[in-house]
Parts: structure tokens; sequence; C-alpha cells
């Protein structure tokens, strides 16, 4: 029987320096190798030192890099590269080391959602935050601390809790800050939550990163050693030196462990904590007193006497101080029930790796779990002449200069951990009972000698993850550790799930040589989409029906019974369908014919054999049903130690940014800016990458200049500036148009149509003085008719003819924007096997990069490399970009799908023009030189007008220039005619005319920079919304892609304009009431009350988010009343079993969507919205001083 408050450790990970994972670092500590090593001159200049200081004589130049402290998988955990960059390494490093450790555990599928999960953690002092911080204050002044990504990216405040937000978890996640003894102690803090019942599962440790690694000055009166060693419990040993690492174990009660088949890897007996309050030399020094009581406590706790020890793993900071304090302490703790001398080793891994701040107890608790396990006592480094060795003598410990072997069966390990401040915990550790204990690393299971054949599973989010995933996974089958049913067993309850999925079957050889040369029928490979699923039993009798109940359980579905084969259901393109009895095989079908006479063994294994095909399908298995269900072959099965992810890590380095951060001040890399928005200081002078300042030529024109120095703090400004050159933000726009308003008798200039962010006093004096003719007083800035007769004359070079052989590729411009991410993920599920996109970057890598992390931001998978290539170049130098040597890439192209914009409604056309219009004629160019005889073309609603007396939107391809189309809507027209050019010497062109593009049907992923969601979240976060009737016509985003993908095979696209909207449009009143019937209501107002309180709003918050709303001309660029034909694409959707429908429920989706991704802005505007708190009905009375009815 095991003691109701023991606590299983049943995964544990890190990286420590010269060491990736636990295994390596064990290794090393058993090797005795140090690996605090002297650091070069351009390592300590890359750190920021100064040459003055690396020549100094009392320089000492040793530190102890992390492997990859610069590297971090954002694609994964779904994190933009934006956010990736400014978040400290040690937040990164320890969120990837808690999954991994979930994956040791077992418990990174779906236990980690259905048992309660707490985080206990705590971090280092962030200097990577504070150079970023150092940097932006240079310019910026004191309010580049307020940075609130920064703030949450490097604060141990939020790393517990950006753990648990990033892997889903709910239970407890709370910062355990108690200096060098934080992470042990947040171990302390996590075995009491698991006997209190807070958590089924906690993951607790530490991080600490001071990268790049810089050494230190000689202090004599300081606690650094002088030769930059640590040489703890040696007499020569002068003080400590900083390391790195980062570590996390997952704990859970030991009987829940044991019943869960959970890799036990040791067991915490007993844990305590305290201080060493006043009686003390001073507030850094310990106290022997505090540190017998913590140990004699822990051992009490425990119930383990002294003598039953055969190692303590000590803080060990190497100070001649610390060093004798807890020699001193550690004795009279065991003192309390041992007499004995000399029986217990003694030791610091600070010897080895330095001192690792906030790691330094979880480091020393994983070094402990291996001696525990093997009783092999690793060396002490550095050991010469023992410190105090009287003391030494007569106290239990013993130091080990060379490795040994503890051979006593009934053992354990006192692991102590001290922090400035006082703060002393100790964990006692014992090995796992005999029948469970699990080896991640080293000591292999009984392998039965003749093993059944088995299905192993794998999934990855990228094809090369799944490929490095199976040839870890091959290496570990090899080595024999692990039975394969236990290895099967781990994989499908054990991991998530992800869209590049494998099946492997057979013996262990057969497993293995498939894992390393994936191949078909031994391993089966899929990129999957999300897929419901059902069951069909057409067959009679008992065995029949328990196969189909079986399934069925696991698939989530109930059983149809057929009468016969010919009643069998046919998938559906998004079902799968597994039928029990008569039937016939079919895609996205798994029949099982013939089960009258399976004994249970057979059963099984029909329905394992379903449920592997289901699940290479991307239906959802419900794995620990399918285990529960099944009998002996899976009988007795437990959860295994297994290699973790691959992660696919790539470089995030704001430090790369900055030059220096030191003494003498902070230097930026040229071409970096202040935060936007940040004020520049009072009394500032003006830019000098500017002109000279161009004088006001009237009092219009002076006021302007006025207020624009007030708002930009400095002079002079001259009327000719542009307003994004001074350093404009939205918010900043918003500041200036509520300012001219008041000023001129409540007169909004619309800076959308006097330049947008280009816009100048000038332009804007203009307006004002012509504000009596109503719109006609834009008319100077919107005069680009001259310009846009030009354009539509561009030349489009010499049509060729296609010339022999096949020509199977699509070339796809914009993948890395919203729609683009979507029409890219749908070009694959239909089949297409050779996409190149066209992609702004410097080279291939960039190209990837861009597009995995565009892919990644909608939650889509990454595209498969096997059948997606890059094209590195620029929208304005197609022509370069696509033009090889060879001319392959012309000869290999059958079809363009042309959707990259510059999609920016505030601007000109003039500004837009060089990546919209001059874009799409030089691909028209370059795809006629070639011979390219396809060209689709995703325009937009926006380059259409309304005409007839009903002010309707025909589809059709001829259409008048909108008056106020823009500088976006401009450039698709444009863009419109000069394909049709094209199509007059043969090309055959499609071209499909979006609306608004909304959310994602299932997941409700959204652009969130579009202004219809904009409008949206500012309504939310007022708690009022618009009275108004306008119509606004939209779709889907993943409906409008696989619209446009199916239109580029076939001819029905050919030679049409096809509206990719819903032929029935939301109202602006309707989409609110929409959202009203999903929870989420609000309040009709007038739209100019509504603004006001929107704008209201975005200055007292200073919100970025609302600031573009607050300034939206509301009478003109809302949509009319116009009523848009949408009926050439409503054959294809009831074809397809789609609807171009958004109603409340999927728009609330969206809104979860925003709230839930990485802009902060939106997560803290809909914070109150759809968390708790008050209703947005109430928070609008707030806002409006009365009650709400």
């Amino acid at each position: 029987m095991t003691s109701q408050t023991d606590i299983a450790v049943i995964g544990v990970a890190g990286r420590f320096p010269d060491a990736w994972r636990p295994a390596e670092f064990w290794q090393n500590v058993q090797d005795g190798r140090v690996s605090v090593r002297e650091l070069d001159d351009e390592e300590l200049r890359t750190a920021g030192v100064s040459e003055d200081m690396i020549a100094a004589p009392d320089y000492i130049r040793f530190g102890t890099p992390l492997p990859g402290y610069d590297l971090f998988a954002a694609d994964f955990f779904g994190i933009t590269p934006t956010e990736a960059e400014v978040t400290d390494p040690q937040q990164r490093l320890f969120l990837e080391a808690c999954w991994e450790a979930l994956e040791v555990a077992g418990h990174a599928g779906r236990s980690r959602e259905r048992l309660v999960t707490g985080v206990y953690a705590g971090a280092s002092f962030s200097t990577y935050a504070m150079a970023q911080y150092l940097a932006r204050a240079r310019e910026a002044g004191f309010s580049a601390f307020s940075d609130g990504d920064i703030r949450r990216g490097s604060l141990p405040d939020f790393l517990p809790a950006v753990v648990a937000y990033r892997l889903g978890l709910r239970g407890p996640a709370i910062s355990v800050q108690t200096a060098c003894s934080s992470s042990l102690t947040a171990v302390h803090q996590a075995v009491n939550a698991l006997l209190a019942g807070d958590c089924d599962l906690a993951l607790a440790g530490g991080t600490s990163t001071v990268h790049p690694p810089d050494g230190h000055r000689r202090d004599p009166a300081g606690i650094m050693s002088d030769d930059g060693q640590c040489r703890s419990f040696d007499a020569a040993s002068t003080g400590t030196t900083a390391g790195a690492a980062v570590g996390v174990v997952v704990l859970r009660r030991l009987a829940d462990a044991l019943a869960d088949g959970d890799p036990v890897l040791a067991v915490v007996k007993g844990s305590a904590v305290n201080n060493d309050g006043p009686d003390r030399p001073g507030f850094t020094a310990p106290s022997p007193a505090g540190v017998a009581d913590v140990v004699s406590s822990a051992l009490h706790t425990a119930d383990v006497p002294a003598d039953r020890l055969i190692y303590v793993e000590a803080h060990g900071s190497g100070t001649p101080l610390g060093d004798q304090v807890e020699l001193l302490g550690l004795t009279r703790g065991l003192r309390q029930s041992t007499a004995r001398t000399g029986f217990c080793g003694l030791g610091s891994v600070k010897a080895n790796i330095g001192h690792c701040g906030s790691a330094a107890g979880i480091v020393g608790m994983i070094k402990a779990l291996r001696i525990v396990q093997t009783g092999e006592i690793p060396p002490l480094p550095h050991l010469r002449t023992p410190r105090d060795p009287g003391l030494l003598a007569e106290s239990p410990f013993v130091l080990d200069t060379v490795a040994r072997r503890n051979t006593v069966g009934d053992r354990a390990v006192l692991v102590h951990s001290m922090g400035q401040g006082g703060t002393n915990v100790a964990v006692v550790l014992e090995p796992a009972p005999e029948a469970v204990r699990n080896d991640p690393s080293g000591a292999a299971d009984t392998v039965d000698t003749v093993e059944p054949p088995v299905r192993l599973i794998l999934s990855a989010r990228t094809r090369a993850a799944l490929d490095a995933a199976s040839r870890e996974l091959a290496d570990e089958l090899a080595a024999g550790r692990h039975r394969l049913r236990d290895v099967a067993h781990t994989l499908r309850v054990g991991r998530r799930h992800f869209e590049h999925r494998r099946v492997v079957s057979g013996d262990r050889s057969a497993l293995i040589a498939a894992l390393r040369v994936p191949r078909p029928p031994a391993a089966r490979t899929a990129l999957v989409e999300p897929r419901s699923a059902q069951v069909v039993r057409t067959g009679d009798g008992a065995r029949p029906t328990l196969i189909a109940d079986a399934v069925a359980r696991a698939l989530g579905c109930p059983v149809t019974v057929a009468d016969a084969a010919a009643e069998q259901l046919p998938p559906s393109e998004r079902e799968f369908v597994v039928v029990v009895g008569p039937g016939v095989a079919a895609a996205h079908c798994h029949v099982i014919q013939s089960a009258t006479d399976a004994d249970d063994d057979e059963i099984a294994d029909l329905a394992d054999a379903a449920l592997t095909a289901a699940w290479l399908d991307g239906v959802d298995v419900d794995w620990s049903a399918s285990t529960s269900a099944s009998t002996s072959a899976l009988a007795g099965v437990r959860r295994v130690p297994l290699p973790t992810y691959p992660f696919q890590r790539r470089r995030f380095w704001a430090l790369d940014r900055i030059r220096h951060v030191f003494a003498g001040g902070v230097t930026s890399v040229p071409g970096d800016s202040a935060e936007d928005g940040a004020p520049v200081a009072a009394g500032g002078t003006r830019p000098e990458h500017l002109a000279s300042a161009v004088p006001a030529a009237d009092d219009v024109e002076a006021d302007l200049v006025g207020l624009w120095q007030e708002m930009f703090g400095f002079a002079p400004v001259g009327v000719t500036d542009e307003f994004s050159a001074l350093g404009g933000t939205s918010l900043t726009a918003t500041r200036m148009a509520l300012e001219i308003a008041r000023r001129h008798d409540g007169f909004q200039v619309n800076l959308h149509r006097v330049g947008g962010t280009r816009t100048t006093v000038r332009r804007i004096a203009s307006v004002l003085r012509a504000r009596g003719l109503g719109s006609a007083a834009y008319g100077a800035a919107d005069a680009e008719g001259a310009l846009i007769d030009t354009d539509l004359d561009l030349p489009l070079g010499t049509a060729r003819p296609s010339g022999p052989g096949p020509r199977r590729a699509v070339l796809l411009t914009g993948a890395t924007g919203y729609v683009g991410a979507f029409l890219l993920h749908a070009a694959q599920i239909a089949g297409h096997d050779d996409i190149r996109c066209l992609v702004r970057a410097r080279d291939d890598a960039h190209a990837w990069e861009r597009v995995r992390a565009a892919a990644a931001g909608y939650g889509l998978p990454a595209p498969d490399p096997e059948r997606v290539r890059m094209v590195p170049g620029d929208l304005t130098d197609i022509g370069r970009a696509l033009t090889r040597p060879d001319g392959g890439l012309g000869r290999a192209v059958g079809q363009i799908l042309h959707c990259a914009a510059s999609v920016v409604f505030t601007e000109t056309y003039r500004t837009l023009r060089a990546d919209n219009a001059m874009a799409t004629a030089e691909l028209l160019r370059w795809a006629r030189e070639n011979g390219i005889q396809d060209f689709g073309y995703v325009s937009s609603l926006a380059a259409c007008s309304p005409t007839g007396p009903e002010l309707s939107i025909a589809e059709t391809r001829a259409q008048p220039l909108a008056e106020r189309a823009g500088g976006y809507g401009t450039g698709k027209w444009v863009s419109e005619r000069l394909a049709e050019r094209a199509e007059r010497d043969g090309m055959r062109v499609r071209i499909w005319r979006p609306g608004l593009i909304l959310g994602d049907s299932r997941s409700g992923a959204c652009n969130p920079k579009d202004m219809t969601w904009r409008l949206i979240v500012a309504s939310l976060a007022v708690g009022a919304h618009p009275a108004d009737d306008r119509l606004l016509y939209s779709a889907p985003v993943d409906v409008v892609a696989k619209a446009i993908v199916a239109g580029l095979t076939g001819p029905g696209a050919v030679g049409r304009a096809q509206h990719l909207v819903h032929h029935e449009p939301l109202s602006i009143r309707g989409l609110f009431a929409a959202l009203s019937g999903a929870g989420l209501p609000t309040t009709p107002l007038p739209p100019a009350r509504w603004q006001q309180l929107v704008r209201e709003r975005a200055l007292d918050t200073g919100d970025d988010a609302l600031a573009p709303v607050a300034l939206l001309g509301f009478d003109e660029e809302l949509g009319d009343l116009v009523r848009v034909e949408a009926e050439a694409w409503r054959g294809w959707l009831t074809r397809s079993g789609l609807s171009s429908a958004v109603d409340g429920p999927a728009l609330a989706r969206s809104i979860r969507w925003l709230a839930g991704t990485e802009d902060g802005m939106y997560r803290e505007l809909l914070a109150g919205v759809i968390g708790h708190g008050d209703s947005p009905r109430h928070a609008v009375g707030a806002a409006l001083g009365r009650k709400v009815v």
C-alpha cells in the first residue's frame, strides 16, 4: 500500500548548459562535466560589454551559455513573430519544457483537458526585457516602460499564466518568487495543492536565463567567484558564478498515477518550507537554524529517518559563508534522527553549471531524480580540499570525487535550496514502487520475447516534424526500452493529435523500418481536415453489435442500423463512415465485413483498425474510450516516456536590433523606431531625416502647424511634412480630428480622404478652407483621374503560345495574407500538388517562415513542403522575382491565382498603385510572355459601383468606377480592366469579388485588422451599436477560399465575375441583433452618439484598437442601401453542402477567437464582454448616465 500523501513525479523536462534534455544533463553530471567556460571577446561584445571592460584585469569572463537560448517554436504555440521576439527566453523555454514534460508524462492529449492541471513556477529578473526597455526609452522616454507586450513576456507574474493559456490548462497558475529557492518552493506548493485537491496534475519548476552571458567584475565584498568557477564545499572556492537553466516536473497523486498507468519516475515523500527570520548576520546571509529546521521538518513529513538518505543535493552556492552555514545546518537537521557519520553523499549541481537563480532548486531536484532512480552518485567537480574538514568528518556526509553506486535498496534522497531573503525549502524523494518504475532515458522495461504486431499513430503540425518524430520513435523502438503495446497506448492517449498524421503497422522490426522510411503500405500518411463520423451497422448478431458499439463510443457518435448494404449512407465531404457488416468500401469509409465468429482479441483488432482509419481521415477519436472497451490485447497497458515533439525552432532575438546596452547608454540599430505612438520629449527638435520645414502660407495652415507641433512635441513642423513621417499613429489621428472639430465649429475632417497616413497640414487646410462645399471639399485630394487613365494602358507584353509539355503548377500570390492563407490551405486540400507561392522575402527560408506564420496565425496547418514551393520576391518587382535564368518557373506554371494586394482602405490610389495595379500589370506581362493561359484574380466588391434606379451591383464584368471607391477599390477596378485586356488576346480570366470576408465557419478565425471587426469590438466595448440599416454583404473566409479554388479547375468561372457573398445581407442593425441572440447584446444608438462614445473611450483609454473606428466617416464609409447580385456561386454552394450565411453563433465564435489572439488590444477590450463582470448594457448605461432598459 502507498501512503495517501505520496506524490508521484511522472514527467520531467528542461534545458541545461551543454544539454538539450534531462538525459544529456544526467550524463554530463555523472561524468563530472563542468559547463562553466571562459567567454571569448566576441561573445562579450555581443553581450554589450565595453572594450574597456573586456580589457580590465579584474573582469571575470566566465559564463554558462544555454543551447538554443535564442530559438523558439513560436508556430507550434500559435505565437506571432512579433510577440515571440519581445518575449523573454525564460518564458519561451519554460513553455516548451512544460509541453515536453506533459508528453513525457503521457498527459499531453485529452487527459490534459480532462484533468485539472495547475502550474507553479518562478523566474529570474529579465535582463532581456530591461535591454528592450532601455533601447525604447532612449527615444520614447519613460512611457516605454509601460509596453504591455514586454511586460507580459517578461514579468515572473505572468510565467505560469502564459503556460496555462497556451496549453489550455485550467488549474491554479501561481507565480512563486522566493529568489534562488523559487522553483523548489514551487514544487512544495504544487505538492500541497495536489494533497488539498486544488488540482489533479501539476507542473512545477522554474527558469533562469541571462543571455548572452557576460561575466562579472571581481568584487572582494561580493558573492561572485574570483576565478569564474563555483567550487561548492571546496576550501578554494571564492564564490558562485552565474548559470542558466530551465526545469519542470509533472506531479500527480501516487494513487491516481498508479491507477492510470502513468510513468512514475520517483515519489515525493514529503517537503517543507520556512524562513530564517532575523536570526542571521544580514538579509542575504543564511541561518544554520533555518536550514536545520526545514530539513528535519521535511524528513518528519516524509516519515523517512535520516539514515535512509544516500545523498543530499545541497544548495552549495560556493561562497565561504554560505557553504559553511549550509553544511552546519544540514548536519544539525539530520542529527535529529541519526548519529551516524560519513554515510550520505553530499554535492551541488552548481559546481557543474553554476548558480541558476530561480531555477536552481528544480535543477537540483532533476539531478536528484536520477540518483534516487539508480543509486548512482556523481562526483563533485573541483573538489580538492574540503572546506571545514573537521565539521565534515563529524557530519553524516561524504564528498565524492569519483562516481560511485549505492546498492541500498530502501534509499531516499533529499534536495535542499536556499533563497536570498531567507526562504529555505527541502524535498524528500524515494524510488518509484518496484512494479511501475519508469526511466525516461536508461533502464529498459521488460519487453516480451514475442510481441504481436501493433498499429502506431503519430502526428505533427508539419510534414517535416512528422518525419523527424518518426525517426526518433524508430530509434526508441530499436533501443527496446518499452513494450510495443505500451508505446501504442501512449501515442494514442498521451499525445495531442495534429493535422499531419501517420499510421505504421507491424512487429518491432517492421515498425522501425517503416518509421525510418515511411512508405505505403507499412506507413500511411495524410494531411487531414477535421471530420465527423458515423457508424452504420448492416449486419446482425452479438459480435457486430459489440464492435459497432465499441467503435461508436470511441468516435462519440450513435450507431445507425440499416437493413442491408444498399442502405449504407454515402459519406459526405466532411464525414467518415464506419460500416459494420456488408458494405462497399469507398473514400472516407471503412467497412468491417464479417465479425460474427470473432473472438475478443479479433474484435478488439477490428475495432482498432476502424478507429485508426477514421483517425487518419481526420476524425477526433477518444482513445481512452477505445482502450477501456478493449480486451486482452491492451490489458495492463501503461504510459511510457517516449521522445517528445520535434519542435521546429527559429531565432527570435530582439537584441539583434540593439548594439550595446551598458553604462555608456543604448544604441539602436539604424532603422529601428520607438514604440508606435510614444510621445516625443517636450521641447524636442525636428528629426534630422525630414527635409526643411515649409512655413505656413495663411492663418488656417498656421493654426494646424501649431496643433501638430503640440501633438508631436517638437518644432518646427512644415506644412508638407507627412503625418506618418512625423510619427503619427491612429490614436494621434483621433486626437487631431477631435481638436480640429473643436476649433472649426464641429467640422469633421475625413482624414482617410486627405491622404491617410500621408496627409499633410496643407492637404487638411485645403479641405478646411472649402468646408462649406460638402463632399466637393475633398476634390483636390481625390484628383487622380489622369493617373488612372495612364495605368489602364500599362504595357502587358506580347502574348506567346503555351508550348509543349504539361503545366501543372499553380502560382499563388498573397499566401501570407488572410484570404491567401486560406486559399493555400484549400488548394492543398483540393489536391493541387505543385503550388508556387510568390512571397515578399529575402530567400526560401524567410518565405517559408512568413507563410508558416500566416497559417499558424489563423489556426491552419502549415503547408506541405512536398507540395508547396516558395518563390521569394516582391510585388513591386514581380518581373524580376519570377524570371529565372533557366525559365523553369515559366514552363512549369499553368495557372495563376493572384490574391496579393496592399489592403489599406485609408490610402490613395497613388500610394497603393505599385503594390496593386502595377503589380497586376507586371504579373500579366510575365504570364503572357511565358504562354500561361489561365489567370484568376481575387478582386473585391470595392471595385464595383451601384447602378440603376434600384442602386444595385450587377454580377457582371462591366462596372463603372465608383466616385468614392478609394485607393484600394480603384486599384482593384484598374486590375480587372487590365485582366480583361489580356483576355481579349485569348487568356482565360476568372474574377472573384468577395465582400466582407468574415471568420472561418468552424473556428471563427478572422482578420483582426478588418474594419468590420473593429466596428463590432468597439460596439461591444462601449455596450452600444449604431442604429443603421446599411447592408453588409459577407461570407465566411473558408467558404470563399474553397469556392475560388474550385473555380480554378472548371470552365464555369471563365469570362465571368462572381460575387462571393451571401445573397441575403445583414444590415448593421441586423448584425448586432444576431450578436445579441448569441449572448452579446448591445444598445442601439444614433450613429453620431455612438461614435462620440467610441471617441471618448479611445481617448480615455489610449486604445489603438478603437482609434480607427473613432475616425470613420460614418456617413460615407460603411456602405449603402444597395443590393448586390450574388447568384453565380449558389449552385456550387448547394452541391458542396456549404453555406455562405453568417449567423449570430458564427459571429460569436469570431469574437471569442479575437479575444484569444495575441492582439492584447482586443483581449483587453473584450475581457468584460465575454468574461465575467457587468454586461455591455450596464456599461453603456454608465456611459450615457441613465438606465438602459
